[in-house]
């Protein structure tokens, strides 16, 4: 009995050695139609609508005696994404093949692709893993403000079938699908809004002058959704008062009804402002920067030589109303925001007993007009006029003989200039600046201008200094590619800069030669410079489009980018420093 026992051990060993020496049966894989990749996530603070993204069909595993054809049908949502393109494998069968049979395989109506191809002696069926077809969609609707939008990528057979693939005879091959599956999230924007001050300095001159700030709202995303802002401005109450505060027009363009409105508590030196949007539901998101509102303030003391009053405008958080941020969103849930940039106001002071005032031509505040006060900008071989207003208690000291230092930008005396006051106790003298033959640009710089006047046995003085430099600097110009092909548009970014204070209109060419010298485009397009501190340079960014036209000799060709004040018809000329072509190519093709 207990060997009976022990061989059935031994015999179950001896069965499952000779079932490790034979061979086993190969595993056999599905078959497989499916969408690569199955799942797609995009968010919006990365992606934008207008982005594009690609998937490929793909035959997976086709057995023997392999595939001569194939047809289906891929379905999505329609108005979410859009199909743009498709690229057909047609290395198929050793490129012997009949087809595309489908002449208009996209319907973005419909939401929907359908294509097919055969194959065609002397190619042979195909056994293995193929791509079949890659298709670029764009990405239409955007995400919903803190959701998802999503859509299933659906394979499925053309109708009266029951599988997308055929053999060599006509008759179907089974296999399973893999549908794939797209989906686009709202994600908070990376950049975060913020209130500005602007101008963020402003001096008064006079006791009673009015003037106005603006508090304006930068960097929003259309993504934060927003519908409201509200804030603080601290002043100074015994140098300012508020005459009136007006709405601004940042949200007028995505909206038709807003409401704002202003409290002002000039006791304790602080104004509020709210403005939002009403009409919820037909709102286009706000994006960009705009102006919120608009305070004219009045100067209501002046202090005496050489007392100088000033305060800051401080925006703040609305926290008295129980908000913890500048912004909400439609849903009037806050946002966050970035450090606003405040402003400062300084009122210079009043000079009694003796006092000179020199400036140039430039009108209040652009002409250093005030004690020790900057003037705007000249440039080369403008004439300088020099004004000297003597006064005595702020009465005129007529005929009194006002001598003028004017100092180069290397500390060198270049004039003594000299002139007498008028009735109004102003003497006017002039020089124009040089620009002379072997190094002309040697006198750019930052000058110097001296007025001394003897009043009562008393000498006083005032210093005034300006910069002397090219009107316009070209920094960069980008063209958008290095190579263009015939029928192309060249898109041309030009970033210049300028140290001018005053306002003016400037006008900014850009030519292109070809490789023999010959023009065959122009644009430009005209800006409003001004409003640089002084001394320091302001920077314009604009674009422009030009065709390359068929005529375009193919070779090297040169962008020219000048700035003028004015076309040379009009009486104009060029008022930028020299700048280098930027080189592109023209290549022998079309577009």
């Amino acid at each position: 009995m207990s060997k009976k026992l022990s061989s059935i051990p031994l015999a179950i060993l001896l069965i499952l050695g000779i079932a490790a020496v034979l061979p086993m049966p190969a595993k056999c894989e599905a078959t497989v139609l499916k969408v690569e990749p199955s799942e797609l996530h995009f968010w919006s603070d990365t992606t934008p609508p207008g982005a594009t993204f690609t998937i490929s069909i793909i035959i997976e595993n086709v057995p023997e005696p392999g595939f001569y054809g194939w047809e289906f049908i891929l379905s999505w949502t329609p108005g979410v994404i859009n199909c743009t393109e498709e690229v057909i494998n047609l290395n198929l069968w050793d490129g012997n093949y009949l087809g595309p049979w489908v002449p208009d395989p996209i319907d973005n109506e419909a939401g929907q692709y359908h294509q097919s191809l055969s194959g065609k002696s002397p190619g042979e069926p195909e056994v293995g893993t193929f791509w079949l077809v890659n298709l670029t969609f764009v990405i239409v609707e955007p995400a919903p403000y803190m959701g998802v939008i999503s859509t299933n990528l659906t394979l499925s057979p053309p109708s009266g079938s029951n599988y997308c693939i055929g053999d060599i005879e006509g008759n179907e091959i089974p296999h399973d699908y893999q549908h794939g599956a797209y989906y686009y999230h709202w994600a908070p924007p990376t950049t975060l809004p913020h209130l500005e001050v602007s101008p963020t300095s402003y001096t008064a001159r006079e006791l009673g002058e009015q003037f106005d700030i603006n508090v304006l709202i930068k960097n929003v995303d259309a993504g934060w959704r927003l519908a409201g802002v509200q804030f603080v401005l601290r002043y100074n109450t015994t140098l300012l008062d508020v005459l009136n505060v007006t709405q601004g027009d940042f949200f007028e363009p995505f909206t038709t009804t807003t409401w704002f409105i202003s409290q002002v508590f000039e006791d304790e030196g602080w104004l509020r402002v709210a403005y939002v949007i009403l009409d919820i539901p037909s709102m286009i998101p706000p994006y960009g920067e705009g102006l919120i509102a608009t305070i004219r303030f009045n100067a209501t003391l002046q202090g005496v030589f050489p007392i100088t009053y000033s305060c800051d405008l401080l925006l703040e958080v609305d926290r008295e109303a129980g908000v913890q941020s500048f912004f909400a969103n439609y849903l009037a849930e806050e946002i966050g925001y970035d450090t606003p940039i405040n402003g400062t106001y300084t009122i210079l002071p009043k000079v009694l007993g003796r006092r000179i005032d020199v400036f140039t031509q430039y009108p209040d505040p652009y002409g250093g007009q005030g004690i020790n006060q900057p003037s705007d900008m000249f440039w080369p071989q403008k004439e300088v006029i020099l004004y000297a207003n003597v006064t005595y208690n702020e009465w005129p000291e007529q005929n009194k003989d006002v001598a003028f230092q004017i100092i180069d930008p290397h500390g060198n005396t270049w004039a003594i200039l000299y002139a007498r006051t008028n009735a109004t106790g102003t003497a006017v003298t002039s020089f124009r600046l040089p620009w002379t033959c072997d190094d002309p640009e040697y006198y750019l710089g930052e000058w110097t201008v001296i007025a001394t006047v003897d009043i009562a046995c008393e000498i006083v003085n005032d210093t005034l200094t300006f910069h002397y430099d090219y009107l316009v600097h070209i920094v960069e110009i980008t063209p958008d590619k290095t190579e263009y092909k015939h029928s192309e548009y060249m898109n041309i970014t030009v970033v210049f800069e300028s140290k001018k204070m005053k306002p003016m209109n400037v006008t900014i060419s850009v030519t292109v030669l070809d490789e023999t010298g010959v023009p065959f485009g122009i644009a430009y397009f005209r800006v409003e410079i001004g409003g640089a501190e002084y001394c320091h340079y302001k920077q314009y960014e604009d674009m422009v489009s030009i065709h390359v036209v068929k005529w375009a000799r193919a070779g090297t060709a040169k962008i020219i980018v000048a700035a003028l004040n004015d076309w040379p018809f009009n009486g104009g000329t060029v008022i930028s420093a020299p700048v280098d072509p930027v080189e592109v190519r023209i290549t022998a093709e079309w577009a």
